[in-house]
């Protein structure tokens, strides 16, 4: 078995759907590569027009949170080489083979993060859409500061053993503290620029609020030991970015309406992070996870 690609899901089956029908027209063969679902609310029933490509295996986490989902797809993986991706992802036929050659052609690297192509959920491009394609998932920027998203993650088994699995305890930003440890150990990163999945953008203004939910909810924890400070709401942010308004406006992809939009989708998150902040450890709220 040359690959293993781990997908964790929660209640997403038609999303689910469309990204195992693209790993079922890969390009590489399917006796080389074995793909993980992992059911992450294993009380959410498998519909009975579900198709699950002969390769792959549905595999169940009771624990919430995609991290655990993750993990429980390491245990069970049989490759070297473990591709990483999300339920809503759309990898390209030739995603898995790309994969595969970078990493024989840099036996010394033990980690890749993959192209991450943002589409539209539509013909047109939303506003949130947009903040999404031009302000947010953007896997390159990532891996040249050392980190990669897991949308399209690639990771050899042996560096797993040597950095451990991913934290479990956490509903986000899981991937990042992940590689932040890979970093420390001197493990490298390269950018596997064919090597693609398309993601659609998050499409309206809620998703992207729950994502920031979920985000400051994890630096929180990961920050937890800086005692009274953490608990300062990051006020600053309640002042616009003059600076990303200019990057914005000076992009020749975008109006001029749909640099302020995206300006306007920005602060949002913004303001957000300080209540959530408010939220989680003034008032002692749980985390959420949608």
């Amino acid at each position: 078995m040359d690959a293993s690609v781990i997908i964790p899901s929660y209640r997403s089956w038609d999303q689910l759907q469309a990204c195992l029908d693209c790993l079922a027209k890969q390009t590489l063969s399917s006796d080389r590569f074995e793909i993980l679902v992992v059911n992450n609310d294993p009380s959410d029933p498998v519909p009975q027009e579900f198709r699950l490509p002969a390769n792959a295996r549905l595999l169940k986490e009771a624990k919430p949170g995609s991290y655990a989902a993750r993990n429980c797809g390491i245990r069970d993986a049989t490759a070297d080489l473990l591709f990483f991706s999300d339920s809503d992802c759309l990898p390209v036929p030739g995603y898995l083979e790309a994969g595969l050659r970078i990493a024989d052609e840099n036996p010394e690297v033990g980690r890749f993060g993959g192209e991450v192509v943002l589409v539209p959920n539509g013909e047109d491009w939303t506003s949130a859409e947009l903040y999404d394609r031009f302000l947010g998932l953007e896997q390159q920027k990532w891996v040249e500061r050392g980190r990669a998203v897991t949308a399209n993650l690639i990771v050899r088994r042996r560096l797993l053993e040597k950095i451990g699995p991913f934290n479990d305890t956490v509903l986000s930003g899981g991937d990042m503290e992940w590689n932040d440890r890979a970093k420390a150990a001197g493990a490298p990163i390269m950018f596997a620029a064919e090597a693609i999945v398309r993601h659609p953008a998050r499409g309206n203004l809620r998703d992207h609020v729950t994502k920031a939910r979920r985000i400051e909810g994890a630096r929180l924890r990961r920050n937890a030991s800086r005692g009274w400070v953490n608990y300062i709401p990051p006020i600053h942010k309640l002042i616009p970015s003059f600076k990303t308004l200019i990057k914005l406006l000076r992009n020749p992809e975008l109006e001029t309406r749909q640099a302020f939009a995206v300006w306007g989708v920005q602060y949002v998150i913004r303001v957000v992070k300080i209540t959530e902040t408010i939220r989680l450890l003034w008032l002692r709220r749980p985390d959420q996870r949608t």
